[in-house]
């Protein structure tokens, strides 16, 4: 019988990168896709009042999000330490509790979110003149917000069956969906932006169906079977406090997003809304695959760092920092040569929209070169096993430095001190970023960007 292969070893640390962060990559870049493409539909066909409909319902969409993190996330951590220590029998109660528990949590969620939908709407923000699009987009959206929930909590169970590959797929198969049935929905039936939700929700749930389909009749080990849905009061704590801190990050960024809409409201109305809207498309579409280059090398770092071999994990993260700022670069080159053109893509009537959101897209974007540098830090600590120092990094930056900036910076620049707010954060997260790296570095004999002597 043939020893099983070590997976991080017999190969080149960029094929290495490249096996790892391909599928998270694809994966991210996905999601970033049906973020992206509703709004172009909606802003061509419905205009600022449309974008700024969604954007004002992204805060809700983050909450929908944080509780299928802290059920899918916990869950799924326990799944793999629990197959790790060969105890697949209660690995598979933790699949079925899981399931259970983000089909009951994402319904409960949903079923208030119809019925106190208008105050909701209101409380986020939406005017007389939003409030019938966000309430005609979430009336036909909050059952893809359901599907969601259910399929992206599973969806991490089939990664850590060893399925990267079929995870990708599910992730992928959704904004195919979208993107093909979108401009079907909106300008051949005419169905405006119930259209982009409708072709939201088609494509949440061919998602849905698809990982279901694998953990009931696909090709493996562990299937839902009714005998291990019975919740345990054990595996469901055990679950809630493992997810809770990622739980806790998405309701922090649902905070912040809520606040950012409020202060664009206040200082520049409903095209403001919509402009920061478009920027954050833009500069989402960038950030996913550095997200899934940090994702493919936390393994990798993990292992090295683990084996001791300090100098190759080190080299891992100097290596995904490269390729990450490569991207950037790049983006922020097209970024600023192209910035109208883009606003464009999503309403290319309304002069003033285009205007303020191509202004928006270029201040969001100010140091996206370096920006690689604080989220590669953060994946790098979560992968030493060093969880404050990645948490402190993560939230300074969303969260921590965001809202207090968002209140101050408009007190002098009006309404460029909200648009500013998220790039100083930026800014100062990552020398932070830099500092706390150089000392790990030093630590280690090693510098950051040059070799030491």
């Amino acid at each position: 019988m043939s020893a099983v292969k070590n997976p991080f070893k017999d190969k080149k640390l960029s094929k290495l990168l490249v096996r790892f962060s391909a599928p998270a990559v694809a994966g991210m870049f996905a999601n970033a896709l049906y973020n992206i493409i509703s709004r172009i539909y909606v802003g061509q066909d419905v205009g600022a009042e449309g974008l700024a409909a969604i954007t004002l319902l992204f805060p809700l969409g983050l909450i929908y999000m944080g509780f299928s993190a802290l059920i899918g996330v916990g869950s799924n951590a326990l799944f793999s330490i629990r197959l790790g220590e060969k105890r697949t029998e209660e690995a598979r109660y933790i699949l079925g509790n899981g399931f259970i528990l983000l089909t009951l949590v994402s319904g409960v969620i949903t079923v208030l979110s119809y019925v106190f939908l208008d105050p909701i709407l209101s409380l986020l923000g939406a005017d007389a003149q939003v409030l019938p699009f966000a309430r005609a987009y979430a009336e036909v959206v909050f059952p893809g917000y359901l599907l969601f929930g259910i399929g992206a909590g599973m969806n991490h169970f089939i990664r850590s069956s060893g399925r990267p590959k079929t995870a990708m797929a599910t992730q992928l198969i959704g904004a195919f969906i979208n993107l093909v049935f979108g401009p079907i929905f909106i300008f051949t039936l005419h169905w405006g932006i119930r259209g982009a939700a409708a072709a939201t929700v088609l494509g949440q749930a061919i998602s849905f169906l698809w990982v279901m389909w694998f953990f009931i009749r696909g090709n493996t080990l562990y299937r839902l079977r009714l005998n291990y849905c019975a919740l345990k009061k054990r595996i469901v704590l055990g679950c809630m406090a493992i997810g809770f801190s990622q739980f806790a990050f998405q309701l922090a960024s649902s905070a912040l997003n809520f606040i950012l809409n409020h202060a664009l409201l206040r200082y520049g109305g409903n095209v403001a809304v919509s402009s920061m809207g478009i920027a954050i498309s833009v500069n989402t579409l960038i950030l996913m695959p550095l997200l899934g280059i940090s994702q493919g090398a936390q393994p990798l770092i993990g292992y090295n760092h683990g084996a001791r071999k300090y100098k190759t994990a080190i080299q891992t993260l100097k290596m995904a920092l490269r390729w990450s700022m490569w991207i950037t670069t790049t983006g922020f080159v097209i970024i600023e040569l192209f910035a109208v053109p883009i606003a464009a893509v999503f309403n290319s009537t309304d002069t003033v929209l285009v205007a303020m959101a191509s202004r928006t897209i270029r201040i969001l974007n100010i140091f996206l070169p370096i920006l690689p540098l604080q989220i590669m830090a953060t994946s790098f600590f979560q992968a030493i096993n060093q969880p404050l120092k990645a948490a402190l990094l993560s939230l300074s930056r969303q969260v921590l430095l965001v809202i207090p900036l968002v209140f101050i910076l408009p007190l002098f620049f009006k309404l460029d001190g909200v648009f500013l707010a998220p790039v100083v954060a930026d800014a100062i997260a990552t020398m932070l970023a830099v500092y706390m790296l150089h000392r790990f570095f030093a630590k280690h004999g090693l510098t950051l960007f040059l070799k030491k002597k």
